[in-house]
């Protein structure tokens, strides 16, 4: 279902006020990269972690600890791809504060 005009100037104008108001606040909800890189990363960390149990599989057949080593860094390199991109540690309860911190200044 597209959006009509007027409901589309709307989110326009409430995605400017949120830039100018909080500009921070703007940037970490912005999308960090394309729609599908998410449905990419999850492509290729599955994929990554699929050669991983192979090579697992190989490593016990053979009775190899190298290829073993191998296969585990596979299996930890997909499962790291697949996984969803982290925030900084603390960036969530920073703009908590921040938001708050602004709101205590305009009341004042």
């Amino acid at each position: 279902m597209e959006l009509s005009e007027h409901e589309l100037r709307i989110l326009h104008e409430l995605e400017e006020d949120l830039k100018d108001g909080s500009p921070r606040l703007a940037r970490a909800l912005g999308a960090p990269g394309k729609p599908g890189s998410a449905v990419c990363r999850l492509v290729l960390g599955t994929a990554g972690m699929g050669i991983g149990i192979a090579l697992m599989v190989l490593a016990l057949a053979f009775r190899s600890a190298p290829m073993g080593a191998v296969a585990f860094a596979a299996m930890t390199a997909g499962a790291f791809v697949a996984s969803p991109p982290r925030t900084p540690f603390g960036t969530r309860r920073a703009h908590v504060w921040n938001a708050a911190h602004d709101r205590k200044a305009a009341d004042q």
